[in-house]
C-alpha cells in the first residue's frame, strides 16, 4: 500500500487567505472544490485481503486521479498483462464515441450503411450501431466463453438473426465484432486504417497505455468482445480517462456527452446495460433470470447503498473495472480463472471498498 501525506496545497492557502479578507469589490466569490471522502486505509486493507482470498492477481485503486493502493498476489505483477475477457467489450462504446467525435459515424446509423451485405436482409438492414453496442440487434449472440476460438468477422456477419432488432437483449460476442467490422469498413472507405490501429492512435497512444490482443478471430482481426489483455495500471488509466469524460491532460479527446450516452440505461429489456458498460440500475428477477451475467450482477445493481452513478466493465474469471464518478474512484481487479475466484461477488467487493464490510453485514 502506498502511504500518502496530507499537506496544504497552494490553492487551499489562497482560499484561506481570501476568506480572511473583507470582500470590498463586486467580483464573484470563489467556489470551493467539491471534496469527496477518501477511501479509508482500513477499507483498503479489508478489500486487499478479500481480493487475494478470491483469486485476485491485481488490485489497483485510484481516487482523484492518484493511485492510493495497489496489490499483486496469486502470481500477478505490475508488469503482467492480464486477460480482460468480456471486460474488452467496454472499449467498443468508447471507440464508437471517438468515431462520432471524428465525424465518421453516429450511434443511430444503420449498420448496413457500412455492412452493405446486410442491405437486402429484412432484419439486418434495420440494425443500428446503437443496437450492436447494447446487444439488442437481434443477431445470434455467439457462444459465451468462446473468446479463444472465434469465427471470422465475415462468418459472424453472415450469421442469421434470432429476433427483430430492438426486441431482446442477448449477451454475447457477435454484436461487438460486427460493430468493429462496420467501423473498419468505414475507416477503409477512404484509407487503410483498421479498427485496431484506430483504437491505438486515438485512445491508447494519447493515454500512454498499451493493449495486447491475445485472442483473435479466425481471419486475424482482433476479438473485440473478449480478446484483450492489459496491465492493471493501463486498464485503470483507461477507466480514469472515461471517468473524466474523454478529457486527458487538458485535451478533450472525445465529446463528453458521448461518454455520458454510453452510461444511460436505454433498453427496457435490461436496464443494467448501457452502450457496452454495466450500470448501477435495479433490475427485476424476471429480467435477471433470463441471463446468467445479469443475474450474477443483480445483487450489486440492486444494492440501495451503492452509488447510483457507478458503472463497470466485467469479464469472466471476475475481471472487473469499477468507475464511481461521484467519489472520483476507479478500481481494477484482475484474477485467476481458478476455483478461488468463484467465491468472489461484486456486492461484497464494492461494499468492502466503500463501507468496510461485506454487503450482508
Amino acid at each position: 500500500m502506498r502511504s500518502t501525506k496530507t499537506s496544504l496545497t497552494p490553492l487551499l492557502v489562497l482560499l484561506i487567505g481570501l476568506s480572511s479578507c473583507k470582500n470590498t469589490t463586486n467580483s464573484p466569490s470563489l467556489v470551493p472544490p467539491i471534496v469527496v471522502p477518501a477511501i479509508s486505509a482500513t477499507n483498503l486493507s479489508l478489500l486487499a485481503d478479500y481480493n487475494q482470498g478470491t483469486g485476485g492477481r491485481t488490485l489497483y485503486v485510484m481516487q482523484e486521479g492518484k493511485v492510493i493502493f495497489e496489490q499483486y498476489s496469486n502470481g500477478g505483477s505490475a508488469a503482467q498483462k492480464q486477460m480482460l475477457a468480456s471486460g474488452t467489450k467496454s472499449f467498443n462504446g468508447i471507440v464508437a464515441a471517438v468515431a462520432i467525435t471524428d465525424g465518421l459515424i453516429t450511434f443511430d446509423d444503420l449498420a448496413s450503411t457500412y455492412l452493405t451485405e446486410w442491405k437486402t436482409d429484412a432484419r439486418k438492414s434495420r440494425i443500428t450501431i446503437r443496437q450492436l453496442l447494447n446487444q439488442t440487434d437481434g443477431q445470434l449472440s455467439g457462444e459465451a466463453g468462446s473468446a479463444t476460438n472465434m469465427e471470422s468477422w465475415a462468418d459472424i456477419l453472415a450469421e442469421p438473426t434470432s429476433y427483430e432488432p430492438g426486441q431482446r437483449f442477448e449477451y454475447g460476442p457477435y454484436h461487438f465484432n460486427a460493430f468493429a467490422a462496420a467501423l473498419q469498413r468505414k475507416l477503409q472507405s477512404n484509407g487503410t486504417e483498421t479498427y485496431e490501429t484506430y483504437l491505438k492512435r486515438r485512445i491508447l497512444d494519447p493515454l500512454g497505455i498499451s493493449l495486447q490482443w491475445i485472442y483473435r478471430c479466425a481471419d486475424g482481426n482482433p476479438q473485440v468482445a473478449g480478446g484483450a489483455s492489459m496491465t492493471a495500471h493501463d486498464w485503470a488509466t483507461f477507466g480514469e480517462f472515461v471517468r473524466n469524460r474523454g478529457l486527458w491532460q487538458g485535451k478533450q479527446l472525445i465529446r463528453p456527452e458521448l461518454i455520458d450516452e454510453c452510461m444511460k440505461p436505454t433498453i427496457p429489456q435490461n436496464p443494467t446495460y448501457g452502450l457496452t458498460w454495466w450500470l448501477k440500475e435495479p433490475v427485476s428477477d424476471a429480467i435477471a433470470n433470463q441471463n446468467a451475467t445479469v443475474k450474477e450482477l443483480q445483487a450489486l445493481t440492486n444494492a440501495t447503498w451503492a452509488p447510483e452513478d457507478m458503472y463497470f466493465a466485467a469479464g469472466a474469471g471476475k475481471q472487473r473495472m469499477y468507475v464511481i464518478p461521484s467519489q472520483k474512484v476507479v478500481v481494477v481487479r484482475q484474477a485467476t480463472l481458478g476455483a478461488s475466484a468463484r467465491s468472489f461477488t461484486d456486492e461484497d467487493f464494492v461494499s468492502l471498498l466503500l463501507r468496510g464490510k461485506k454487503a450482508a453485514e
